[in-house]
This record gives structure tokens, C-alpha cells and sequence, in this order.
């Protein structure tokens, strides 16, 4: 069988079996959601997808280094590097693993955000669902490869926020706000935003995956 769907396999198993991550990450998101909504003032305007993005970045990276660090604590990641694959599909599988638990939240994160601010979107809803899956996967890209690196360190978690936002915010996030924002004010910027966003996650997948090969 292929490496990386015995990777990915694995990776759901073990997430589907207790429901950790994703459970406290939605609810967290649901927290986060909910205090943004109570902070606004009942006759202010919402506009823009900044909310949207900021939550799905957050507890995006934490669902991310919560899966790391069970395979550090388990000595599951040392097994795998000792096994015959290459480092590169090691990067893919985990990272594919990551991003289909990603899509899982990031689509609980947009239906609670529709419900709670109102479906902005209008009829380019489907359009700003793609959007979002998307840009999970430079998020899902940058945080595996922030991961493996930080999580056997002490403060793993936060080194790997202070790694994977800076990086994400001005390329990933920014190009994703860009596109969600042009679909509520109906810009003519949404082909370039999506196009910078593809490319973007393009560099840091092949990035990621060559920056792990020269790892080995």
C-alpha cells in the first residue's frame, strides 16, 4: 500500500478514536466566535472575514501541534523515521493527515460563523467554502513542518505559533482575506487573490517537502 495513505489512515484513526483534537479545537473555536460576536456593539456593522480567518489560523495551528505532539509523547514520529519511507513522504503523509482533519474544523468553523455574523457571502458561499479549504492547505503545510521542528522542544506549542504565523499571515492569510473579502463587496481582486493563494501553498508544500528531504 502507499506510504501516504498509510499515513493518513493512521493519522484519522487515531484522531477518530478519542476526538480530542478536533473537539476542544471547534470548541475553542466556538468560544472565540462567540466573544467576538458579544464585543460588537448591536448597531455596529461587520464586514470583512478577518474573524474568520484569525480563528481558523489559531486553533488550525493548535489542532496541528496537538497531533505532533501525541506522536512525539507516543514515540510514534521516531518509529516512523526509522521505517524505509523517505523523508519526504513522511512530510506529505503527516501533512495530508493534518489537512483532512483541518478541512473537518475549518468547515465547522464556517457554518458557525455563518450562523453567528450572517451568511456575507450571499450567493458566493460555495465560492468562499472553497476558498477556505484552500488556504487550509499552506496552514496545514507551514504547521507540520513548524511541528516536527518545535514539538520535541521545550514550549513546542508556542515556538511553533511564533515559526508558522509570521510566515502565514502575510502570504497564506493575507491572500485567503483578500479572496473571502472580494466575494462580500463582489471586487474584481478575487482571480488574483486565489491565484497568489494556490501559488503560495504550492511554494510551501514543495518547500516543506524538499526542506525535509535535506533534513535526513
Amino acid at each position: 500500500m502507499n506510504p501516504l495513505i498509510v499515513l493518513i489512515r493512521k493519522e484519522l484513526r487515531v484522531e477518530f478514536r478519542s476526538l480530542q483534537g478536533i473537539v476542544s479545537s471547534a470548541l475553542l473555536s466556538f468560544m472565540i466566535l462567540m466573544t467576538f460576536k458579544f464585543s460588537m456593539s448591536l448597531d455596529s456593522s461587520f464586514e470583512g472575514t478577518g474573524v474568520l480567518w484569525s480563528v481558523i489560523l489559531l486553533t488550525g495551528l493548535g489542532l496541528i501541534t496537538h497531533i505532533s505532539t501525541r506522536e512525539s509523547e507516543r514515540g510514534t514520529f521516531e518509529l516512523l523515521k526509522l521505517s524505509s519511507i523517505t523523508r519526504y513522504q513522511l512530510f506529505l503523509g503527516r501533512m495530508a493527515g493534518s489537512l483532512l482533519l483541518l478541512w473537518i474544523l475549518s468547515t465547522i468553523i464556517t457554518i458557525l460563523y455563518v450562523i453567528l455574523f450572517e451568511n456575507q457571502f450571499g450567493n458566493n458561499l460555495p465560492l468562499a467554502y472553497l476558498v477556505v479549504l484552500v488556504g487550509c492547505v499552506g496552514i496545514a503545510a507551514v504547521g507540520t513542518l513548524a511541528a516536527s521542528t518545535a514539538t520535541p522542544l521545550h514550549g513546542g506549542w508556542m515556538i511553533t505559533s511564533l515559526f508558522s504565523i509570521p510566515i502565514l499571515l502575510f502570504t497564506v492569510i493575507e491572500a485567503s482575506l483578500r479572496a473571502t473579502d472580494s466575494l462580500i463587496t463582489n471586487d474584481s481582486d478575487f482571480q488574483l487573490a486565489f491565484m497568489l493563494l494556490i501559488l503560495y501553498n504550492l511554494a510551501f508544500v514543495t518547500g516543506g517537502a524538499w526542506l525535509s528531504e535535506l533534513s535526513e
